[in-house]
């Protein structure tokens, strides 16, 4: 209250007419007291007019210094206003925002530099216009409602982000603060603008780059991210997490953790595993989980975490969750294919020949016996009606044979149209002939195919014995082969036993084994090549180079008849270095020439790859060809992985290392297992075509091609697929995602110059 008091006194004595009031007061007051003071002092005249004149001095004096006292303090008020004036002008001119007044009507007064820049407009210009002119139009309305509830009183001021048009037609965003000013003379506002337009764009570019990752994260399709507070509430559930654990975004959030997908065993575990996160800011190790849908079933995922702790926040953890559902399926499937035949459901070869193997060591005293059965014909019914014909026929066979077998016997599907049973503990020859007699009479009963087409099949069918006619499970396989071919070789449709000194096929092995001795010496062997191409492009980027002969006796002899044998008497180490010297040599050569660069495949046997001298023979040939290890792939079949796995991965790493890639051949049909493939340093895996020839027909085929592609990719191999034949085969390879194929839809296997001149012709 004082305050107020004496401001109000400091302010009525900057009054010019109080002033002249107290002025007037004190010069009555002082002549009449001081003259009544002079008569009552002195009586006599003369003194008496000698002290007025003394009183009229110093009133003079007085009142001079009076005048003197109040020019001097309206000198120095007018020094501080024109200072104050001065500051004023300085702040208006050189501030580092923008500054206008403008009028009610909203036309600009004045504005300082800052302004000028920020719109772009000179002074004399901005003078000129109104505020309305150069403000954005979708910003305008907002911006005149202000006004007017300044005018009405309403506000003392006001603040808001808008847009300004330069001259350039550029766009310029601005702060605004605005306050009306009222003076004697007239009203106006002052307006006091910063320039925020890089700001904004920084807070765009964030909100862009929020909503991108947002609108990634909502809708990755198989990563389901949730966010958690330290305590476990749930306050970010994306649209992968809805469909993973079947809760809606609304159910979820809100929700505890452990309440909505944490089987109750983990409860603890987990509710730890949160706390140690929120307190150290670290994420958990990542790890493969079970967690539970909202149906009460279980989920498998692969469960990462991140940690954002930031200062005076509450720390936010984040689960990335992968599903592995079709995964594990996938897994599962091909655990399957390592050791079950995808189209009869039976065992394979390799499941076979280990149950042989593990009966033969607890056979002791017992006798066993291979069975072997092999369909006759069979090639026209897959000729004649088609391979899901043929297909058909081999399920309802496998079906019949599994009705006889007894549940000790290991019934087996071993490849194409050949089943084996492997019978243990026989008590005499009369139960084998019994239980073979039954076997041939079921197969010889008609079969109804889905074609309407009856077909009688008809079998051929080997047995061997052990002790008596080997003593391991591939001897015994052997011996049993060669008594089927026996059957075969005499007609058909009926059951031997092997007989090593009087099989048509023994002696039938001897002599072609003398004629590709004679081969070999000869040089009647000869390479061709078949393309391969990459799937994206179109491209031809290697071909693998296979093995011929033609003989003069026999014609044309099939790599399926002679590489087995090669294999059995020992030829195929040289027939392997004979393929690899003369391919790598004849590659060479092409480049020399000038044809484009492309990797030469090329199969080594499973007996090649155990050979201590492989890898050095592989510098050699390298060397004398000087072909670049880089073009240079080997196709290694599965059965060649199966023997020493040390050394196997050992071999494979010092192969790799020389820059050679190394292919596992004709996937799917032998013994590898997925946790042994893992470890291998593989670049391709090759599709064998007896899972693409049936493609688009066969659905079991599709997943199976599918489940391989995935599989491989996941392990982060190039995936080619053989036997590619027709247009739609291909389409579905490209739709999976396969890299490479080979096939006689492209081109069948080429003699050396063929090939030339079409890589020569497609440019590589």
């Amino acid at each position: 209250m004082t305050r107020i008091v004496k401001h109000r006194h400091k302010l009525l004595l900057q009054r010019p007419w109080f002033g002249a009031l107290l002025y007037g007061i004190f010069g009555i007051a002082w002549i009449t007291g001081s003259d009544r003071l002079l008569v009552w002092l002195f009586q006599d005249l003369p003194t008496l007019i000698q002290y007025q004149a003394y009183k009229g001095y110093f009133y003079i004096a007085l009142t001079a210094l009076l005048a003197w006292f109040l020019l001097r303090q309206k000198q120095h008020y007018a020094r501080s206003l024109d200072n104050t004036e001065q500051q004023l002008a300085a702040t208006f001119t050189y501030a580092a925002v923008g500054i206008a007044h403008v009028g009610l009507d909203g036309r600009f007064l004045r504005a300082n530099a800052q302004m000028c820049q920020l719109l772009g407009y000179s002074e004399p210009q901005l003078i000129t216009m109104t505020f309305r002119q150069i403000t954005h139009p979708a910003d305008l309305a907002l911006d005149e409602q202000a006004v007017q509830q300044l005018l009405q009183g309403e506000r003392q001021h006001y603040s808001l982000e808008k847009r300004y048009l330069r001259p350039d037609n550029s766009v310029v965003w601005a702060r605004l603060s605005v306050a009306l000013v009222h003076e004697e003379a007239k009203s106006y506002f002052i307006s006091v603008a910063l320039d925020i337009t890089q700001q904004r764009q920084v807070q765009q570019q964030l909100e862009q780059s929020e909503l991108r990752f947002r609108t990634l994260l909502d809708n990755a399709p198989q990563l389901a991210i949730q966010g958690y507070k330290a305590d476990g509430t749930t306050f970010y559930w994306n649209k992968a997490s809805e469909q993973i654990y079947g809760y809606s975004q609304q159910e979820a959030v809100g929700q505890n953790l452990l309440d909505l997908i944490i089987p109750s065993y983990m409860h603890d575990g987990v509710a730890q595993a949160m706390a140690k996160m929120a307190a150290t800011g670290q994420g958990a190790p990542s790890e493969e989980l079970a967690l539970r849908r909202k149906d009460g079933s279980l989920v498998p995922v692969y469960s990462g975490h991140a940690v954002i702790k930031l200062p005076d926040m509450e720390p936010q953890i984040f689960c990335i969750d992968l599903d592995l559902t079709e995964r594990k399926q996938q897994a599962a499937e091909l655990a399957f294919l390592a050791d079950y035949d995808p189209i009869t459901l039976l065992p394979n070869r390799q499941y076979f020949m280990q149950r042989v193997a593990e009966a033969l060591q607890l056979a002791s005293n017992n006798h066993c016996a291979v069975l072997l059965l092999d369909l006759d014909n069979f090639k026209n019914i897959n000729d004649s009606f088609g391979h899901s014909a043929g297909d058909e026929l081999l399920r309802l066979v496998s079906q019949r044979l599994q009705r006889l077998c007894l549940p000790e016997h290991i019934l087996a599907r071993l490849g194409g149209d050949e089943f084996a049973v492997l019978v243990t503990k026989i008590s005499g020859l009369a139960q084998l002939n019994l239980l073979t007699g039954k076997l041939m009479q079921a197969l010889q009963q008609p079969c109804m195919l889905a074609n309407k087409v009856e077909v009688i099949p008809a079998a051929s069918l080997g047995i061997a014995l052990w002790p008596e006619h080997a003593t391991d499970p591939e001897g015994l396989l052997r011996a049993a082969d060669a008594a089927m071919y026996a059957v075969k070789s005499q007609g058909r449709n009926n059951i031997a036993f092997y007989d090593a000194g009087l099989t048509v096929q023994a002696r039938q092995r001897v002599v072609m084994e003398s004629r590709l001795r004679s081969a070999i010496n000869l040089g009647q062997l000869y390479c061709v090549y078949q393309p391969q191409l990459e799937l994206s492009s179109g491209r031809i980027v290697g071909a693998e180079v296979l093995l011929r002969w033609h003989d003069e006796q026999l014609g044309q002899v099939s790599p399926a008849e002679f590489i087995p044998l090669a294999e059995s008497c020992g030829l195929i180490h040289q027939l392997g270095l004979w393929v690899l010297q003369h391919s790598c040599h004849q590659v060479s050569q092409w480049l020399q020439a000038g044809l484009p660069a492309f990797r030469l495949a090329v199969n080594v046997s499973a007996q090649q790859f155990a050979k201590d001298t492989m890898l050095q023979q592989l510098k050699q040939v390298l060397k004398d060809s000087g072909l670049s290890a880089q073009l240079l792939e080997l196709e290694v079949t599965e059965s060649a992985l199966m023997t020493d796995e040390v050394r196997v991965i050992d071999t494979m790493h010092q192969i790799r290392a020389l820059g050679v890639r190394l292919a596992i051949d004709d996937f799917g049909t032998g013994y590898s297992s997925l946790s042994y493939l893992k470890r291998l340093p593989l670049d391709v895996l090759k599709i064998d075509k007896r899972f693409i020839e049936h493609i688009p027909a066969e659905q079991d085929d599709k997943q199976i091609a599918s489940a391989i592609i995935a599989l491989a990719h996941t392990m982060n191999f190039k995936v080619l697929a053989e036997g590619v034949e027709t247009a739609e085969q291909l389409q579905f390879l490209q739709q999976q995602g396969c890299d490479y194929y080979q096939g006689y839809y492209f081109s069948k296997p080429l003699a050396a110059d063929d090939f030339a001149a079409l890589l020569q012709n497609s440019g590589g």
